[in-house]
């Protein structure tokens, strides 16, 4: 009935349905590459660099505050570690009420990088489920009916990759993630 539709709304419809399918296969793609075990380049990189970085380029929505104890250097894939912040920077914006905080420091000979959220917090029964794929808590599938769930799954990926781990640790308020990573020796970097 093509006098009952508008060709540009049907186009329009089309395409968020297809740059939607497209976003799915990228990041099933992600995930097959990341668990086959296909290397990426990986280089030193100073993880405060880089999460200054991304937590810049995050702060139009919600207030985030950064905070880092000085350089951070790590060994790995710099496309992937801007992936791993930038999905826990889209998740926490997501779910903030007013702000987000992003702590990059070392301890115990590891990286640490943590994105709080002051939203409503994760149930502990959850905190290992959403990093399965495509898992989509109630609350999430609310506040955004694009994703995928398959962000914090790719996250969690990375870490592996990078012999390291992300969790979700108690809070006083909101979700807390932490990413750990092995720090970069200093003399490989030339200090």
């Amino acid at each position: 009935h093509p006098d009952h539709v508008d060709p540009r709304d049907t186009i329009r419809k089309a395409l968020t349905v297809t740059g939607r399918l497209e976003a799915i296969v990228q990041d099933v793609l992600t995930m097959t590459r990341l668990r086959g075990g296909q290397p990426a380049p990986h280089e030193p990189i100073n993880l405060t660099t880089l999460a200054t970085t991304e937590t810049g380029a995050h702060s139009d929505d919600a207030r985030v505050t950064f905070h880092t104890t000085g350089d951070v250097w790590v060994h790995g894939s710099r496309i992937q570690l801007i992936r791993l912040v930038d999905n826990l920077l889209t998740n926490a914006r997501r779910h903030a009420k007013t702000g987000v905080t992003v702590r990059v420091e070392s301890a115990d000979g590891q990286a640490v990088v943590t994105v709080t959220d002051d939203g409503d917090g994760i149930a502990p029964a959850d905190r290992e489920r959403i990093f399965e794929r495509f898992t989509r808590l109630d609350e999430g599938r609310r506040r955004d009916t694009g994703g995928t769930g398959l962000g914090l799954a790719i996250s969690r990926d990375i870490a592996h990759a990078h012999h390291g781990t992300l969790g979700i640790e108690d809070s006083p308020h909101g979700a807390r993630f932490v990413l750990r990573l092995p720090l970069l020796d200093r003399n490989a970097i030339g200090e």
